[in-house]
């Protein structure tokens, strides 16, 4: 007889015709479950090899995956709230340069988290100085400007003994001298000893430039000038105790010179000089740069390259926002303000603030605030170690 549906079950052995009559319950039991028995037993049989196929699809189609998704070594896992592997820097407004940097960061932002199998010996792509909060919320000139002004026209750091133009003095209250050193952040003579000689950059096209340099290498430091010569050769050339270099600061990354172009001085990043020359740190660096200022300052902020100075003397000038620096008058000032934010932020201290009152008296193209188109900033890095 077939079972229900049709289909043919096992056979199991038949038991032998009982007896006419009643059938005892108990062989009647009997019976069935000798059957039943054979039956479970095969299809326990019968689950464990389909598991066991079933177990090894798995895990060829795991191996397998899709065509052309073969998964690298590492897991990049995004930090939550912070943009994700390779996506696009969000831009200032009105300066041209994105936004997220490693300091001078605006509440609120998040720094960058580094991969697992990221390479730290390849350059890493580089983000700009985040912008400072405005100044307050009429977002305008005078209160961007005003905050500027302040700021660097306030020392925040002593200094008991300063050189300058007019040679080692004590440091007073009296702004003769656009450039100081401070003399109190300087090696000793017994440390110079044992340490190599005080090195000096200076980057200026005026006659400033020249006077700086004299007075460093009567301090005995090794100066390196960099610009157009003050006479008519070209190239490396040497007078006393400095070098000038007819080469010039950059903030691109520059394309080897054609021959074309070698009729101007080739021009660099900081961080490419200091290795070419094989220098690891710069004991002052001092640089009148017309105009060229933020941008500089900002690569070197960004790569990190300002680590390496111990003191630094620049010029800004205000009567114009600079090269490749755009945007409204308030985003301008509220731009230049976040690098020396920044730069405080990498621990550098304004030591000495002087105003030129030889130069026209314009900020932004006006005479507005009492201000001069030019200043020079000393600062000294309260982060260095010797």
């Amino acid at each position: 007889m077939q079972p229900p549906g049709g289909e043919r079950g096992p056979r199991c052995p038949s038991p032998a015709a009982p007896p006419p009559g009643p059938v005892p319950a108990g062989a009647a039991g009997g019976g069935a479950g000798g059957c039943g028995g054979a039956m479970g037993g095969g299809s326990a049989l019968r689950l464990l090899l389909l598991g066991c196929w079933v177990l090894s699809l798995g895990q060829i189609l795991l191996r397998c995956g899709r065509p052309g998704d073969e998964p690298g070594p590492f897991t990049i896992i995004t930090i939550r709230g912070g943009p994700a592997p390779g996506s696009a820097a969000p831009r200032h407004e009105g300066t041209g340069a994105p936004a997220g940097g490693p300091a001078g960061r605006s509440p609120g932002s998040l720094p960058r988290y580094q991969d697992e199998n990221e390479n730290l010996g390849q350059p890493k792509t580089q983000q700009e100085v985040a912008l400072q909060p405005w100044a307050d919320g009429s977002e305008s000139l005078r209160s961007e400007a005003e905050r500027f002004l302040t700021y660097i026209s306030t020392p925040q750091l002593p200094c008991s003994r300063a050189l300058s133009q007019a040679g080692l003095q004590d440091f007073t209250a009296s702004t003769a001298g656009a450039w100081r050193v401070c003399l109190d952040h300087m090696p000793t003579a017994s440390l110079k000893l044992q340490q190599e000689r005080c090195r000096v950059y200076t980057f200026s096209m005026v006659k400033r430039g020249l006077e700086f340099s004299q007075r460093m290498s009567e301090m005995q430091c090794q100066v390196h000038s960099f610009g157009l010569p003050p006479y008519k050769q070209t190239g490396l050339w040497q007078k006393g105790q400095v070098q000038h270099h007819a080469l010039w600061l950059d903030w691109h990354e520059r394309r080897p010179v054609t021959s074309s172009q070698r009729r101007r001085s080739p021009s660099k990043r900081l961080h490419q000089i200091m290795q070419d020359f094989g220098h690891k740190k710069i004991d002052v660096l001092e640089a009148d740069l017309a105009s060229a200022e933020w941008k500089i300052l900002e690569s070197i902020l960004v790569d990190g390259t300002v680590a390496a100075v111990h003191q630094l003397i620049l010029a800004i000038h205000l009567h114009w926002p600079g090269f490749e620096v755009s945007g409204s008058e308030a985003a301008v000032v509220r731009y230049w303000y976040s690098l020396l934010k920044a730069l405080e932020a990498r621990g550098f201290r304004l030591f000495h603030s002087f105003k030129d009152l030889q130069k026209p008296q314009l900020f932004l193209h006006k005479e507005l605030f009492n201000a001069s188109s030019s200043y020079t900033l000393s600062w000294v890095n309260t982060y260095w170690m010797y």
